[in-house]
């Protein structure tokens, strides 16, 4: 029996340094959607990157889902979606950017990617331009309009780093699992002496 947990723990521990290994994945350029060249989203932030767009919340959060998964061969391994408050866009995003949404695409124990948009139509307020005649708020860029801007953020982590915290997890709930044996023995110990 204790062989056979041992295995178990064996293949557990190999399958995850295999799905920490795996390469990172790419961010891809939103389609049908102009990437900003504002200063905010280059130079001074090299790391992110934000596209004008017409796409809508749903059609930009599943094509982010899609596009950044990771494989294994054929399957693509599951990630996860994150919603927050978007005034916590200052946080995890950039300061001073407007949003109207945040959400976080993540592979547990691996990399992130949150999606910051933002629809002047849809949000209260707005620093963009205000056309009086129309009574809305627009954003335009190069005499085009468009319904919204998204800023993407990654977060990636070295594969030292993934390889260290899986691999301490073993240890550390061994180490909390006999702890909770060995008080629950006592537990009962106490509990029987008593009666």
């Amino acid at each position: 029996m204790k062989n056979i947990f041992l295995i178990l723990v064996a293949i557990i521990y190999s399958s995850g340094l295999l799905y920490l290994a795996l390469p990172d994945p790419k961010i891809a350029p939103l389609p049908q959607s102009l990437r900003s060249d504002e200063p905010g989203d280059t130079w001074q932030h090299p790391e992110q990157s934000a596209y004008y767009t017409d796409l809508n919340r749903q059609q930009i959060t599943d094509f982010y889902q899609k596009s950044f998964s990771l494989k294994l061969g054929s399957v693509t391994l599951p990630s996860y979606r994150l919603n927050y408050p978007p005034e916590e866009t200052g946080v995890y995003v950039r300061e001073q950017l407007l949003s109207y949404y945040l959400e976080e695409i993540i592979h547990p124990l691996r990399e992130s990617l949150f999606v910051s948009g933002w629809n002047p139509r849809l949000s209260p307020i707005s620093n963009y331009r205000f056309d009086l005649e129309k009574a809305r708020w627009e954003i335009i860029v190069n005499n085009k309009e468009y319904q919204g801007k998204i800023t993407l953020k990654p977060y990636f982590s070295p594969l030292w780093i993934r390889f260290f915290i899986w691999t301490s997890i073993f240890p550390l709930t061994y180490l909390v699992l006999s702890q909770f044996t060995n008080s629950t023995r006592k537990l009962f110990l106490t509990l029987k002496s008593k009666s």
